[in-house]
């Protein structure tokens, strides 16, 4: 048996731990520098906030309904969940973290398994005060079926919820949309929709040759999925696919000078997530965008993507490229409000297999790199930097609702 432990609405929840006369009030959470929602307590949700809503269109409801703001404060979340996963780990050997919030337990041989996991739930609130729903079932997609079941119904079911038998299967199928059913995504819902497939006894009712020409082999393990066949076992983490950094200005700008200088700055923090991971890159990509909001300003979206004649993961190297690419899609007559820059096609630093017509640089700024990353990682902000980028500045993400700082930091 798999369980999926989830916090429910884990970073409004997250902001009360300390704030508690905040709970059971509308609260959302905004986005890096303060831009749109990406969090709602359930109140909220009463209220009609949509995710990704921008603050300006809600503004109005800190005064009508008494709203609460507050910017992301994610070293409160990521010491919460760290938290959280400590107490899971006490129920399970295998434990996969899915996401911040959300983690895949598994339970074979294990006996009592609902008592325990409703032990579990009472720990994970009593000592955090965040409240979870756990969904438990043969398969990974069907406990995520009973995941969304118990967060429906959890004034009857308690917060924790079975799917252990084929009547169980059969009668949760017959309610689940499509659309909800994970892995499917409004791509795959539209289509089935278009066929009658309306929920997911319609999908597993399907053929399995349509499945695999509509889907592939993905198709197919979806529906054994469903049906209960375990088709997916515990996954450990595995590099990155791609390393983004992006920023959204305080001041739209159209000084190339500085767009520069961010560029650089931003490919400074890919590279060393890049290196961290031991892989180096093919393509880095650079984009620019205007502040769309601004409907009385021209607008202009632009990316441009290089690919590399070597993989790389120097800063100094990727940073060159990047301002080439920079260079071909900047527009003096444009005021640029968010850009960045995006690394991608990733292989391992030991597969890398080179031109024989483009000199090679790695083993050369491999070791300079090593002792960049060696001394920045003594301190909370780099100390050394390329040339490209500003010594004195350090950015510092805009945040005006922020949560007070509790966690507590101990010195022996």
């Amino acid at each position: 048996m798999i369980a999926i432990c989830d916090a429910n609405n884990f970073y409004a929840t997250a902001e009360t731990f300390y704030e508690v006369k905040y709970r059971g009030k509308p609260l959302v959470v905004l986005s890096n520098n303060d831009g749109c929602v990406i969090a709602r307590s359930a109140e909220a949700k009463k209220l009609g906030i949509a995710m990704g809503e921008p603050k300006f269109k809600i503004d109005h409801l800190v005064k009508s309904h008494g709203l609460i703001l507050r910017s992301a404060n994610f070293p409160l979340y990521g010491n919460l969940s760290n938290r959280m996963k400590t107490i899971i780990e006490k129920y399970s050997d295998m434990v996969e973290s899915y996401s911040v919030d959300e983690s895949w337990i598994f339970l074979d041989g294990h006996s009592n398994i609902d008592f325990k996991m409703k032990e579990m739930r009472e720990r994970i609130f009593n000592g955090l005060d965040l409240p979870t729903s756990i969904g438990i079932a043969p398969t990974k997609t069907l406990a995520k079926v009973a995941n969304r079941i118990v967060k429906k119904f959890s004034n009857e079911l308690g917060h924790v919820y079975t799917i252990d038998t084929p009547e169980k299967i059969e009668k949760a199928l017959k309610w689940f949309p499509i659309g909800d059913v994970w892995g499917i995504g409004r791509r795959y819902e539209k289509k089935f929709l278009d066929h009658g497939v309306k929920k997911a006894i319609d999908f597993v009712n399907l053929p399995d040759q349509f499945l695999k020409k509509e889907m592939g082999i993905f198709g197919i393990r979806m529906k054994n999925e469903l049906l209960g066949i375990k088709q997916y076992d515990i996954s450990y983490s595995e590099p990155n696919k791609q390393i983004a950094t992006t920023r959204t200005f305080d001041k739209a700008t159209d000084d190339l000078d500085f767009l520069n200088e961010r560029i650089v700055t931003f490919t400074s923090e890919c590279t060393k997530k890049l290196r961290a991971q031991k892989s180096c890159c093919w393509h880095v990509t650079v984009y620019l965008t205007t502040n769309f909001f601004r409907k009385d300003l021209p607008q202009y979206s632009k990316s441009y993507t290089v690919t590399l004649p070597n993989p790389y993961n120097s800063s100094m190297e990727i940073a060159k490229y990047a301002k080439q690419a920079l260079n071909k899609i900047y527009k003096p007559d444009f005021k640029y409000k968010k850009a960045g820059v995006i690394l991608s096609t990733f292989v391992p630093e030991g597969e890398r297999i080179v031109s024989l017509f483009d000199e090679d640089s790695f083993q050369k700024h491999k070791p300079v790199m090593d002792a960049v990353d060696k001394i920045n990682s003594k301190y909370s902000s780099p100390k050394v930097k390329l040339a490209g980028m500003n010594l004195k500045r350090t950015w510092i993400m805009k945040q005006e609702f922020l949560s007070t700082n509790e966690i507590l930091t101990l010195k022996a």
